[in-house]
C-alpha cells in the first residue's frame, strides 16, 4: 500500500485463508484501515485447476473515506463467505451468483482434493510464530527441542528417524490430541526429512492431509526470527491447577498422591515435606534444569497419579515443571501447584529435614 499514489487503487487475487487464521491478522488489520471497493470471495469454487485453497479478489484504495465501522462490517461479511461490493460499485447477477452456482449434488459430494504421498504444504517461520488456533508440533529430539521451542508448541519426537517405536507413539498422540480439525504446523530441524516422515505418520493416523503444514526451514529458520524460540515455559496456555497448602499437607503420606519439590538442593535440605521427590528448577529457563526434570518425570514418576508441586512461591518453577511434565506425557489436569509454595504457613510448619 505504501507504493500507491494518494488516490491509487490496488487489486489482488489470492488465497482467502487470511480471513480466519491467526497468521492473517496483520493482513486483516491492514485492509480494515483502507478504503475497500470490492471483495469477491470464491469459497469452495474452483477458480484455478488443481489449486487446493479457495480464492478471493479484493480491490482497495489508499485513501479511506469510509467509516471504520463500515470497513469492519465489510471484512466480517467477507469472512463469512459473502460477496461484498462497496462504495457505488455494481456487480451483475452472474458475478453475484459465483458462489452459489454449484448444484446441491456437487456440494454434497465435493471433497477436499487429495495430496500425493510426496506432496507437502508449507508455512513460513514468521507465520508460525504468530499463528493462533493451530497445533504447532515439534518433532525434534529432546536435546534440540529443549534448547529453544516455539511457545505453546507440542512435542512428539520422530527423531531418531530409524526408531520405529516413535511412529507408534506419534500415531497414538495424533489420534488422541490432533484429530480436531485444526491445522498442524510441523517443526523439525531443517524442514525436510523429519517433517516428511511426521507428515506421513499423521496422514496414516487419519489426519486430513490438507491440514498438515511443514514449517519452511524448520528450527533453523525459526532461530532467525526474533524471539521465535524460547526456553521460558511460564506463560504457556495451560489451565494451571492449584491446591491449598492445608489440603496438600493433609495428603502427605498418601500413597495415591506424588509430591514434587522443585526448589534448589540447599533449600530443600533445610526443610521439605516428607516423602517428596526433588528436582531443582531454580534456573527454570535453562535446558539443563528442564532436562533433569524431564528425566525425573519419565524415570521415577507415575503418569496415572496426581502430583502436588512445591516451589518457592507457587509460580514460575512449578509452572515450568508442569510444562515439562506435559512433554513427558502427563495430563496437566492431574498436576497441581501448591498455592503460595513454601511461603504457606501450613506447608512450612510441616517441613522435615530428614
Amino acid at each position: 500500500m505504501s507504493l500507491l499514489a494518494e488516490k491509487g487503487i490496488i487489486s489482488y487475487i489470492t488465497t482467502n485463508k487470511f480471513f480466519n487464521t491467526g497468521y492473517g491478522e496483520k493482513v486483516r488489520k491492514q485492509l480494515s484501515s483502507q478504503h475497500i471497493n470490492i471483495i469477491l470471495n470464491f469459497e469452495q469454487v474452483e477458480v484455478f485447476e488443481d489449486v487446493l485453497v479457495s480464492s478471493v479478489i479484493f480491490n482497495v484504495s489508499k485513501k479511506n473515506k469510509m467509516k471504520k465501522k463500515i470497513v469492519t462490517l465489510l471484512l466480517v461479511a467477507a469472512m463469512t463467505g459473502t460477496m461484498v461490493v462497496g462504495c457505488g460499485s455494481k456487480a451483475d447477477d452472474k458475478t453475484a451468483d459465483t458462489k452459489t452456482e454449484q448444484t446441491d449434488d456437487k456440494k454434497d459430494t465435493e471433497e477436499k482434493k487429495e495430496l500425493a504421498d510426496d506432496e507437502y504444504q508449507y508455512v513460513s517461520a514468521a507465520d508460525t510464530v504468530i499463528a493462533d488456533g493451530v497445533h504447532v508440533l515439534d518433532v525434534r529430539e529432546w536435546e534440540n527441542y529443549s534448547k529453544g521451542r516455539v511457545a505453546n508448541s507440542e512435542w512428539c519426537p520422530i527423531f531418531p528417524l530409524e526408531d520405529d517405536s516413535l511412529v507408534d507413539e506419534m500415531t497414538t498422540y495424533a489420534k488422541d490430541h490432533l484429530n480436531d480439525g485444526k491445522d498442524i504446523y510441523v517443526i523439525c530441524n531443517s524442514g525436510k526429512r523429519g517433517a516428511e516422515k511426521a507428515t506421513a505418520v499423521l496422514r496414516d493416523a487419519g489426519i486430513e492431509p490438507t491440514s498438515i503444514y511443514t514449517v519452511e526451514g524448520g528450527a533453523e529458520a525459526l532461530g532467525k526470527e526474533n524471539g521465535a524460540l524460547t526456553t521460558d515455559r511460564t506463560e504457556e496456555n495451560i489451565d494451571w491447577k492449584y491446591v491449598s497448602g492445608k489440603d496438600a499437607v493433609d495428603k502427605v503420606g498418601d500413597k495415591d498422591v506424588q509430591f514434587l519439590d522443585v526448589r534448589d538442593d540447599d533449600t530443600y535440605k533445610a526443610g521439605h515435606l516428607k516423602g517428596t521427590l526433588q528436582c531443582s528448577l531454580k534456573e527454570f529457563d535453562t535446558p539443563e534444569a528442564q532436562t533433569e526434570m524431564y528425566n525425573l518425570a519419565k524415570d521415577k514418576m507415575d503418569k496415572d497419579e496426581p502430583v502436588y508441586i512445591l516451589c518457592y512461591s507457587g509460580n514460575k518453577c512449578a509452572k515450568t515443571a508442569i510444562s515439562v511434565m506435559k512433554d513427558a506425557g502427563f495430563d496437566t489436569d492431574s498436576l497441581f501447584i501448591i498455592e503460595n509454595g513454601a511461603k504457606d504457613g501450613d506447608v512450612s510448619a510441616a517441613f522435615v529435614t530428614e
